[in-house]
């Protein structure tokens, strides 16, 4: 995501520099969208579309403790049920593999999105359980997911 973008989806507009999805932006895009340029080795990043190159949702990941990493991704509902998110979580995990300071990642899926779950899984994750997260503002019961190598 580039800095441009990130400004755009900060002032609710569509980045200039790249075509969305007809239903962009995600949950996702505005919590995201203040990491560009804060240094992480894991984005933020574009999903796109390899068929066309339009944008359907991001992923990205920093650091919340030595070591650990945590990630998030979101992909427009027009996009869901296409292994764009089960895709974009395992490239994401071989950029994460090749930083040494890298050992362990975790993310959190929301229980009522099972397919949320299930990428994690097919990216493999481990279930450890769940707990409390909030999003703006709101409690959120999630699943929590580790992969450590």
């Amino acid at each position: 995501m580039s800095a441009s973008a990130a400004l755009a989806v900060l002032d609710g507009r569509h980045p200039g520099d790249v075509r969305v999805a007809s239903d962009y932006p995600t949950e996702f895009s505005v919590g995201v969208a203040p990491q560009v340029g804060k240094g992480s080795p894991l984005g933020p990043y574009f999903l796109h579309r390899t068929g066309d190159d339009v944008v359907v949702g991001e992923i990205g990941g920093a650091f919340i403790s030595p070591g650990v990493v945590e990630i998030g991704y979101a992909v427009v509902p027009s996009c869901w049920g296409r292994g764009y998110a089960t895709d974009a979580v395992r490239e994401l995990l071989v950029l994460a593999r090749e930083n040494a300071q890298i050992q362990s990642v975790i993310a959190n899926a929301p229980v009522d999105r099972p397919a949320s779950g299930r990428v994690l899984q097919k990216a493999g994750f481990t279930l450890v359980g769940e707990t409390e997260d909030e999003h703006e503002g709101v409690p959120l019961r999630v699943q929590r997911w580790e992969l450590t190598w």
